[in-house]
This record gives C-alpha cells, sequence and structure tokens, in this order.
C-alpha cells in the first residue's frame, strides 16, 4: 500500500507552521518548517507620505493623494504568495502529495481567494482553526482531533480512506 505524503499547514497572517505528517499519538512530532512575514506595523507602512498632485480646480496647488490599497493587507498578500511558492516547489519535489490547512477563518478566506489551482487541487481538508499557539506536541493532538471530528480517521499516522489529490 502506497504511504501518503500529507503535510499540515497551520498558519494566520503573518507566520506558518508546516508539519511532515501526523506523528503515531505519544510520539514526539518531527521537526516543523515555520515561515514568517516581514514585521511591519501599520504606522511604518503608512510612515511614507502619501503621494501629492496638483489640484485640478487651484493652478499650483497641490493635494496629498489617498493610499490606493490597505497595506498590512498588502503584507498579507505577500507572505501568502510566498508561502505558496514554497509549498509548490516542494511538491514539485516530490515532497508531499496532499495538503491540510489550518488557518482561522479570516485568513482561510483570504487563502482560498489567492490560492492557484493546481496547489489547491492538493488541499484535502481545511480546519478553521488558529492553532499557532501551541506548542508541537499539542499541535500534532489538535490538528488529529479537528481532522476526527471531521470524520478523518487515523492508523500508523496516515489518514484512513485517503487516495492521492486528484484521483479516485
Amino acid at each position: 500500500m502506497h504511504k501518503l505524503k500529507v503535510w499540515y499547514l497551520v498558519m494566520n497572517s503573518n507566520r506558518a507552521r508546516i508539519l511532515r505528517g501526523l506523528p503515531v499519538p505519544h510520539e514526539a512530532a518531527g521537526p516543523e518548517i515555520v515561515l514568517q512575514s516581514v514585521h511591519r506595523k501599520l504606522r511604518d507602512a503608512l510612515e511614507d507620505r502619501p503621494t501629492r498632485s496638483f489640484s485640478s480646480g487651484s493652478p499650483g496647488r497641490r493635494s496629498g493623494v489617498e493610499p490606493s490599497s490597505d497595506p498590512m493587507r498588502e503584507d498579507e498578500l505577500r507572505f501568502l504568495r510566498d508561502v505558496f511558492a514554497f509549498l509548490w516547489s516542494e511538491h514539485e519535489a516530490h515532497a508531499f502529495e496532499d495538503l491540510v490547512v489550518i488557518a482561522p477563518p479570516e485568513t482561510l478566506g483570504l487563502l482560498r481567494d489567492e490560492i492557484p489551482d493546481k496547489l489547491g487541487a492538493l488541499v484535502r481538508q481545511e480546519v478553521p482553526r488558529n492553532l499557532m499557539r501551541l506548542s508541537a506536541a499539542e499541535l500534532a493532538a489538535a490538528i488529529r482531533v479537528h481532522l476526527e471530528d471531521a470524520g478523518i480517521h487515523f492508523h500508523a499516522g496516515q489518514p484512513i480512506g485517503w487516495t492521492q489529490a486528484g484521483t479516485s
């Protein structure tokens, strides 16, 4: 029987933890891959003076122009794209076949909107929870509980009844 390589992506808007499989209960979790966004505060993002343009009604007068986007959201999107690029390169290197995503609902919604189709096809399950603050041992146990609540059971650390993503 083919042993599936399932990765578990646990993330929020600025940090991602990737577990390469789940350990058997009561075994130590393996090392995690951790990705972190560049720390930027809203104040820093808005510190640059707004663009200025000439006023159409008064010659020689200039006015500030409001930024056209939310700089913090742009940072979140940039981080998501970095995570996607990393995951895709690892998938192409045959590091994993299926992906389970655990994230707070707002991050999960943004992820669904932005994930490339090829990578989205690998997502087997989504869990709308923020589990970022858990220790490595607590995290693996919490993922297992949330997936079992969703009807996914495990044997020897492997999900039972899954076939490789994209196959039936």
